[in-house]
């Protein structure tokens, strides 16, 4: 699998702001239960060492010639996605009305590890593509150190054409299955692997791939199910040859840089999550026509490209349900911040579970995800809590911040207060007690999304305005 490499582009005066405010200590004593908040931990991936090519000094007693590697201009393979479609067949052509699918468990894949090595002591000859080289028992294929196998290599391991082999890398039926069978062994034997580089350069492709993370704070990333999605995304796209770039944007300055890189064809595909109240992104991908595959768009956009996101409404009304079946009847709700459609769809839920008993007055809306957003919430209740059996959060941030600030003020979860979250994100089980909370497959998220790209990418129709949703199921612990 390919390694992810991390860019957080922010401008000087945001790095100065978030430096000072990391040194600044807070002015309340804040519990943490179960173990302290995690803090960020992205930076960018170490490069690789370049390989030095060593001289070797070879004896040649026999008629054999060597050929220096060719490019080789294998296209990608189709990843088609593995989905149940709840309203038929996705369509291939793009119409207005988009489609909506529900996605089932995703394929196994295996990581393919390219080498980088040096050719030596080389004979350079012109064989025609279409030769077939018989296999001679007076040669034998060295996996000579600082040697690279090539398509040629291979074809006169197994007896075919240079062509039989390049097809049979592309994935071309037009391979009989001995033919295939011999390539196999030929491939292992011989220790090959596609020169990705050169493949890039002849389709003009960079084979990167960037996923752009919009936020108001770091924390926002260490602290939600993106850093799952991202690594479910990650693995897929190093399955397919493609580097994965995670782009991190937490200003102005640093999302118009962004904005430029996309005008310039700066990778071949982007994964965009927009997880604050800047729309600017998404118009880009509006305008330029780039493949792109989204989630948490915003609603008032009306969307024009492919989105992967989870049945929130659904997740939300089902565990209100949970609780009023509890005997909790009483209850508050902590809203996320007003323009994210996750926030929103978990609110209709909400009120649909509970019908002519919603009352809005018993409603918070936060600013943002974070925890102390639940601890403002709870001081803002604070008139209701004595007749209040409930507080249902947005997510499990949220709900931490209303945990440890009930606790403050010596109510009992749950015996006096049950609390519940959503995501089912590492914060849940950190809380105290463990949190009864919506699951949603963040990692299964990351996978969809970067599938449904590969299809876009390889020339796939696809309806700008298809819809996957994941589904979402309730996960029971002690805090409900």
């Amino acid at each position: 699998m390919s390694e992810a490499l991390f860019i957080n582009v922010r401008d000087d005066a945001s790095t100065k702001a978030h430096d000072a405010a990391d040194n600044t200590s807070p002015s309340s004593k804040t519990r943490h239960t179960g173990g302290d908040t995690p803090n960020s931990t992205y930076q960018a991936s170490p490069s690789s060492a370049q390989p030095t090519a060593i001289p070797v000094t070879r004896h040649v007693t026999s008629q054999v010639t060597r050929h220096v590697t060719d490019q080789v201009t294998t296209p990608i393979t189709d990843h088609s996605i593995n989905t149940a479609s709840q309203h038929g067949t996705p369509s291939d052509t793009n119409t207005d009305a988009g489609t909506t699918e529900r996605i089932t468990e995703p394929p196994n894949h295996t990581a393919e590890t390219p080498n980088s090595t040096t050719v030596t002591d080389v004979t350079v000859t012109n064989t025609p593509d279409h030769a077939t080289v018989a296999p001679s028992d007076t040669m034998v294929f060295m996996n000579t150190p600082g040697k690279k196998a090539t398509i040629r290599d291979v074809a006169r391991l197994a007896g075919v054409s240079y062509g039989t082999v390049s097809r049979y890398l592309n994935g071309s039926a037009h391979v009989s299955g001995d033919a295939a069978q011999r390539i196999a062994a030929a491939i292992k034997e011989a220790q090959y692997t596609p020169n990705n580089a050169a493949r890039s350069l002849a389709q003009r492709r960079t084979l990167t791939v960037a996923l752009i993370i919009q936020v108001e704070s770091r924390e926002t990333i260490v602290q939600s199910s993106v850093s799952s999605a991202m690594a479910g995304a990650n693995q897929v796209l190093g399955d397919a040859g493609y580097q994965m770039v995670t782009v991190i944007a937490n200003s102005e300055a640093s999302t118009q840089r962004i904005a430029q890189l996309v005008q310039s064809d700066f990778a071949d595909g982007y994964l965009l999550f927009s997880l604050s109240n800047d729309t600017s992104l998404e118009q880009t991908f509006l305008d330029t026509q780039r493949p792109v595959v989204g989630s948490e768009i915003n609603e008032s956009n009306q969307v024009k490209f492919p989105t992967v996101d989870f049945t929130n409404e659904e997740g939300q009304r089902s565990i209100t349900q949970y609780l009023l079946n509890r005997g909790r009847t009483e209850l508050l709700y902590v809203c996320g911040p007003g323009y994210s459609p996750s926030s929103l769809n978990r609110l209709r839920g909400f009120r649909a579970a509970l019908g002519e008993q919603y009352h809005d007055e018993n409603v918070y809306y936060a600013d943002d995800w974070e925890i102390t957003s639940g601890e403002m919430a709870v001081i803002a209740f604070q008139s209701k809590l004595d007749t209040a059996d409930g507080i249902i959060c947005a997510n499990d941030n949220i709900a931490v911040g209303v945990i440890n600030q009930l606790n403050r003020l010596g109510y009992r979860v749950p015996e006096d207060i049950a609390v519940t979250g959503f995501d089912d994100s590492p914060m849940a089980m950190l809380a105290n007690p463990k949190l009864t909370t919506v699951r949603q497959d963040s990692e299964l998220h990351g996978m969809t999304m970067a599938k449904l790209l590969l299809e876009m990418m390889s020339g796939k129709s696809v309806d700008r305005r298809h819809t996957v949703m994941l589904p979402t199921s309730i996960i029971k612990r002690q805090s409900a």
